[in-house]
């Protein structure tokens, strides 16, 4: 059993005792609440997952590595922070796929670093949920923040691989 699935299973005991014994709150609610989560998420997420597996075996190592491999450089970094820009779609494909380029040899702070940028400068989201949502004038500032920042996210996504390579 993993850390993490031993820290998850902690927190889910930890949060259904507090519920339960908490004066005004619904457990019966909450294991609603929960099982309607997990029915719209686990569809998406066992596939996903099979995705990364599979995309793991058919992209091309050398393609990989030399993209956005270890020794790819700043051409590297630059395509990394790009397909994490323009990725339009959640987390539940965005990590598998940065698990399967990780299998085909990418560089982790590439891989760091198109996370970064998914995080930071998402054009979809932008477009499709900024910009409605929050007006146009939030989420310009708020993009611009994100480009702002990516330098940093990079320089740490490489700092963090150097100090963890020793």
């Amino acid at each position: 059993m993993s850390a993490s699935l031993i820290i998850m299973i902690v927190l889910v005991l930890a949060a259904g005792l507090a519920t339960a014994l908490k004066p005004g709150v619904s457990f019966r609610e909450a294991i609603q609440i929960s099982k309607s989560q997990a029915i719209r998420v686990l569809p998406i997420v066992i596939p996903a997952a099979f995705i990364a597996g599979f995309l793991a075996e058919l992209l091309p190592r050398e393609l990989v590595s030399g993209l956005v491999g270890p020794e790819s450089g700043i051409l590297g970094f630059a395509l990394a922070a790009v397909a994490g820009a323009i990725l339009p779609t959640g987390p539940m494909v965005v990590l598998p796929l940065g698990a399967a380029l990780l299998q085909a040899d990418a560089g982790f702070a590439q891989i760091l670093t198109l996370y970064a940028s998914w995080t930071l400068v998402n054009v979809q989201r932008f477009i499709i949920w900024e910009v409605p949502l929050v007006g146009m004038s939030m989420a310009a500032r708020r993009l611009a923040g994100g480009f702002i920042a990516l330098p940093f996210a990079i320089l740490g996504a490489e700092l963090i691989e150097l100090i963890l390579a020793r």
